[in-house]
């Protein structure tokens, strides 16, 4: 590998290391990308030394299982049309109040940890109804009073409830901040 490829090879695999949710590691996700078997155990050991703080071998790992620049690319495209799946699985059980999909949908992503409870749950939707109503201030603070933290414009756990302003608006449809004026 040449040290321009292995340059450019770094931050993709700093990326695929450090995305985390239990659907990032989800080994279907990642044979879906194409990944053959060594190719999966050496992206999820990867991804525990990274948490183990061992960045270089996790970067060497992942070099040496042949993850190349492409296969980054088809495990990033296949992660999110997998979250985006399983966002509409999540949107569909919240339209249609339906807990028990709810939390079979979010089973081990960091909204579990927060939606505990079907009175949270009945919260969450609550938001949610406020939010497609306008009143997104006070679907803000249900989100905040269940445990869920802004994060540079967006909520953590669930990119439905982020908070709108103008710019990231106008950003997110292809308008730079010049064309917002």
């Amino acid at each position: 590998m040449n040290k321009t490829t292995k340059a450019l090879l770094i931050p993709i695999a700093a990326f695929a290391v450090t995305v985390t949710g239990a659907s990032a590691f989800n080994s279907e996700v990642l044979v879906k990308a194409g990944l053959n078997t060594d190719q999966v155990a050496a992206f999820e050991r990867a991804h525990e030394l990274r948490m183990e703080g061992d960045k270089e071998a996790a970067r060497e790992l992942i070099m040496g299982a042949g993850i190349d620049m492409e296969t980054m690319h088809s495990i990033r495209d296949a992660m999110h049309e997998h979250q985006q799946e399983m966002r509409s699985v999540i949107d569909d059980a919240v339209e249609a109040r339906d807990y028990a999909a709810f939390i079979e949908a979010v089973e081990g992503s960091p909204v579990a940890d927060i939606v505990t409870s079907e009175d949270d749950f009945k919260r969450f939707v609550q938001a949610h109804e406020l939010r497609a109503e306008g009143d997104k201030e006070a679907a803000q603070a249900i989100m905040n009073d269940l445990g869920f933290e802004p994060k540079e414009g967006r909520m953590k756990g669930h990119a439905g409830m982020h908070k709108e302003n103008d710019e990231s608006a106008d950003h997110r449809n292809g308008r730079g901040a010049r064309h917002a004026q």
